[in-house]
C-alpha cells in the first residue's frame, strides 16, 4: 500500500490520515468518486474524469472547494509521490456535521485521494475472464443517479457476492424490465456480426469513462457501433463479449453463465480494441503488456 495519501488539502502518511466518524461518506454513502490509471506518469483521460467529477458534484449540489486545475495538480503530485503506473481514486463526500440528513447541515466536503499499484491478471488477456448474470437488479434509474460515481455501492456488492459465490471474475446485471445494464465494476459489450453493441445509457447506468473510449476508438477505426437495448440472449448469442473499466481496460469473456462466449476464446474484434486501447494510454512509450 502507498504510504502517502491526500486528505483536505494535505499530503500525510496513510496511517496518520483520519476522517470523521460523523462524516456522511461514512454513515450515508453521501458522496461520489472517480478511479483513475496513470501510465507512465501521464493520467488517461483525465479530462474526461473530471467533466463526470463535476458533473456529480452538480447533481448531488456539493460544491468542490477546489478548482479544477488544482485537482490535476493534486492528482500529479500523487502520481510523482507513489509511482507512474498506479490507479488513483478520488473520493469526494458531503464532509462532518452535526446529526441528520438535511445537506444544508454541512458545507465543507471531505476530499481524499489514495493509490495503489496497477497491476494485470494476464489469465484475462490469455485466457479470457469468466461471467455470470446475476439476480441483483441495478437500482432503478430516477429513484437513484446512475450517471453519479456514488458512493452508494450497496447494489454493486450485492450483485459482486453472487459473482463471487458463481465463481466469477464479473457478474452483469439487469434492470427491473430485464435489460442488460452494465457489471458490478464495468460496463459491458457484444460483438456480433462485426458490429459492436452496449447497453444505453437510459438502461439505467454509468457512463464509463473506458466505455466511452471504446466507442469512440470503434468510431476511428470504423467498426459498427451502437448504443441499444440488450437482453440476455444478444449476450448469449454474440461472437464476443468483453467488458471495460479504467483499472481493468477492456477484458475479453470467454465464460458466460457456464457457457462458452462466442468461440471460448478471447475475440479478433476484442484485441484489436484492448492493443489499440493501450497504445492511446502508453502515448509514444514503448512499453510492452
Amino acid at each position: 500500500m502507498p504510504d502517502i495519501v491526500f486528505l483536505n488539502g494535505e499530503f500525510v502518511p496513510a496511517c496518520e490520515a483520519k476522517i470523521s466518524v460523523f462524516d456522511h461518506g461514512f454513515l450515508y454513502g453521501d458522496g461520489f468518486f472517480e478511479t483513475m490509471r496513470s501510465y507512465h506518469g501521464r493520467i488517461f483521460l483525465l479530462e474526461e474524469h473530471l467533466d463526470r467529477l463535476f458533473c456529480s458534484a452538480r447533481a448531488l449540489e456539493m460544491k468542490i472547494p477546489w478548482e479544477r486545475k488544482d485537482i490535476k495538480r493534486f492528482l500529479h503530485r500523487m502520481v510523482e509521490i507513489n509511482g507512474d503506473n498506479i490507479l488513483l481514486r478520488l473520493t469526494v463526500s458531503r464532509g462532518p456535521g452535526p446529526a441528520g440528513i438535511d445537506p444544508r447541515l454541512y458545507s465543507k466536503p471531505t476530499i481524499v485521494i489514495t493509490s495503489r499499484e496497477a497491476a494485470y491478471n494476464e489469465r484475462w488477456y490469455n485466457e479470457g475472464a469468466r461471467a455470470v448474470f446475476v439476480r441483483t437488479l441495478r437500482n432503478l434509474a430516477g429513484a437513484t443517479l446512475p450517471e453519479v460515481k456514488s458512493l452508494n455501492f450497496l447494489n454493486n456488492i450485492l450483485a459482486k457476492q453472487e459473482t463471487v459465490r458463481a465463481g466469477a471474475d464479473e457478474g452483469f446485471m439487469l434492470n427491473y424490465r430485464g435489460q442488460v445494464t452494465e457489471g458490478t465494476v464495468s460496463n459491458v459489450f457484444a460483438v456480433r456480426d462485426g458490429c459492436l453493441a452496449t447497453p444505453s445509457l437510459d438502461c439505467g447506468l454509468l457512463a464509463g469513462i473506458t466505455r466511452l473510449k471504446v466507442l469512440q476508438l470503434a468510431s476511428e477505426y470504423r467498426i459498427p457501433a451502437m448504443e441499444t437495448v440488450l437482453l440476455k440472449e444478444d449476450f448469449w448469442d454474440a461472437d464476443e463479449v468483453f467488458y471495460t473499466n479504467s483499472g481493468s481496460e477492456i477484458v475479453p469473456v470467454t465464460t458466460l453463465d457456464g457457457m462458452p462466449a462466442g468461440t471460448g476464446t478471447p475475440g479478433r474484434i476484442t484485441a484489436f480494441l484492448l492493443e489499440k486501447y493501450r497504445r492511446h494510454a502508453y502515448g509514444n512509450n514503448n512499453q510492452k503488456w
